[in-house]
């Protein structure tokens, strides 16, 4: 096939003018006009993991450092059982305390965050359902019709553990209350890469409609505000998909988790949640003017920081460049990195003006790492004022390092 000069310069110039659109666009994009009234706010929630107790030694006395920094502790996770449609506690051992049966006070994570509400008594706590694994769970309690099921337990889960136990062969029920220890719901559905269909976004919107319902009787009988809030994933077709302008009446906010834009599943080295990104769309300012632009107000949305970043071994300096998945490899705590290369001096530390993004590069070992320091904590706060957000949120205590180096460099 044989081409003209004109249609080969043609292409050329459309190629130009594609390339241009792509990597040219403005960051930050502005603030649609619809939405610049809202003013910013002020939440500074984070995720506190049960698990982190047992696998990193973070406690919830390791809050109170920074417990008047933060607004929000979300407590992760309460999980959806697929097979009742019950919301359940993931440990009861450790959230309630061990002998929790036997038990007239609750103990356990549950009775040292008690405390801690007591010594802060501005925090408010959240039990955030759901989390990355449970997914399936979710689609199941949707399509055998047990949604009512599972808000209902969930709600219910805030004020106390219901459980059962055994005298002379007879079943009986027992609740052990903890009145005043939180103070809503975080729902984190996360769809795990599926696209959902129309029914199962409809199932999801009543979900968010019932949730919003049964929180508000609550808030109603006990004469005090209970929170809703949703965590979203950033996967652009899942945003498009579910139709979050429509939902967005329900909730107080959404916990955006505008982070694993890379990883050790990508075919190359990128940041690992950049606020611009002069390569892909792939970035925390796309997402957010994406949520924007389909019609979720800035003020129903807070920004995900993560306190840890991406490694990835045998490569080079320059971002898509080939790695290897070796041990070195993955996503790792902020301390972790901090550890054993950030004080590394045989690692190079690079700002990356562009992409608003910190990175190290060891060119002995050949370890790119991508992750947040206090600078890029500081422009990720600066940026979700000047885009009016509603605040922001780390993902997850454990990660910072002994100081609180990152979440005190917060200033909202």
């Amino acid at each position: 096939m044989k081409f003209s000069v004109f249609s080969i310069s043609f292409f050329l110039v459309m190629l130009l003018i594609t390339h241009a659109l792509l990597v040219g666009q403005e960051c930050p994009q502005p603030v649609p006009s619809q939405f610049r009234h809202v003013k910013s706010g002020k939440v500074v929630a984070a995720y506190f993991a049960s698990w982190g107790v047992g696998k990193y030694g973070y406690t919830v006395s390791d809050i109170e450092p920074i417990a008047n920094k933060l607004t929000h502790i979300i407590y992760a996770f309460a999980k959806p059982d697929a097979q009742t449609g019950a919301c359940l506690l993931r440990d009861p051992q450790a959230d309630l305390g061990e002998n929790f049966k036997d038990r007239e006070r609750v103990g356990g994570l549950f009775g040292q965050l008690l405390n801690l509400k007591c010594k802060y008594p501005h925090l408010k706590v959240l039990l955030s359902v759901g989390g990355g694994t449970y997914n399936k769970n979710f689609l199941e309690i949707a399509k055998t019709g047990k949604i009512s099921t599972f808000v209902k337990s969930a709600v219910a889960l805030l004020d106390g553990y219901e459980y059962q136990y055994s005298i002379d062969e007879a079943t009986c029920k027992d609740c052990l209350d903890y009145p005043g220890l939180f103070d809503g719901i975080d729902l984190d559905w996360e769809w795990d890469g599926v696209n959902p269909s129309h029914e199962q976004v409809m199932h999801f919107h009543s979900m968010l409609s019932m949730f919003s319902a049964e929180l508000k009787k609550r808030a109603k009988h006990q004469e005090k505000k209970s929170w809703l809030t949703c965590a979203i994933s950033v996967n652009s077709k899942l945003i498009k998909a579910l139709k979050l302008d429509s939902v967005a009446k329900f909730v107080d906010w959404f916990h955006v988790m505008a982070y694993d834009f890379g990883g050790s599943s990508a075919a190359g080295i990128s940041f690992n949640a950049p606020i611009c990104n002069q390569w892909s769309n792939y970035s925390i300012d796309q997402s957010i003017s994406l949520l924007m632009n389909l019609g979720v107000s800035p003020e129903k949305l807070v920004l995900g920081i993560p306190l840890y970043g991406q490694v990835y071994d045998q490569t080079k300096a320059k971002l898509g460049s080939a790695f290897e998945r070796t041990e070195k490899t993955g996503a790792f705590r902020y301390n972790k990195i901090k550890e054993l290369y950030v004080e590394n001096p045989a690692c190079k530390k690079t700002w990356h003006e562009k992409s608003q993004a910190m990175y190290a590069y060891c060119p002995v070992d050949e370890v790119f790492v991508s992750y947040d320091d206090e600078r890029s904590v500081a422009a990720k706060v600066a940026y979700a004022k000047q885009k009016l957000l509603k605040g922001i949120f780390f993902w997850q205590l454990a990660g910072d390092d002994e100081d609180h180096s990152l979440i005190k460099a917060v200033n909202i």
